[in-house]
């Protein structure tokens, strides 16, 4: 039997109702309570605590956002009560925050900002940010900037 093809708005209702099923194959009409046309129905992702990684940065070992392996830095005089990195600071220095269902491990802990703008990653109670001047990997254009009475550093593994 042949079918006339789907208008446009038939087509978006189709789809809605399948993205409010569950997906195709589902045990409602017309599903066969198995995998259906994409395979078995999808197991939870694992939670993703997008925690910084280590990577090689300037010939030493340094942490970097796990979404663009861009360098991160802490402020030395910067702290979770008192952040003196606020307004048009964080245009050059954006906060790395923490992406829904992160936790806390090891050195790391997540922060919500003094200055109220959201929360933010912290190493061993340091604020960790980024720098706009760096444009890839494997840079440190931001070490040793000078800034409300302290200086910028990679922020790195401690033993």
């Amino acid at each position: 039997m042949f079918r006339k093809p789907l208008g446009i708005t038939a087509l978006a209702a189709a789809i809605a109702m399948v993205a409010c099923s569950g997906g195709v194959g589902g045990s409602g009409a017309g599903g066969s309570g198995g995998g259906g046309l994409y395979g078995p129905p999808p197991t939870s992702p694992p939670q993703q605590s997008n925690l910084p990684v280590v990577q090689k940065i300037a010939s030493k070992p340094g942490f970097a956002n796990p979404a663009n392996n861009r360098t991160l830095y802490f402020l030395d005089v910067d702290t979770p009560t008192g952040a003196k990195c606020t307004g048009g600071c964080l245009s050059v220095w954006p906060v790395i925050a923490p992406s829904n269902g992160a936790h806390a491990q090891g050195g790391f802990a997540i922060i919500t900002r003094s200055d109220g703008t959201g929360m933010q990653w912290a190493y061993k109670n340091h604020p960790l940010y980024m720098y706009g001047g760096d444009t890839g990997p494997d840079q440190a254009n931001g070490e040793g900037i000078p800034l409300a009475g302290g200086h910028w550093h990679v922020a790195r593994p401690t033993t």
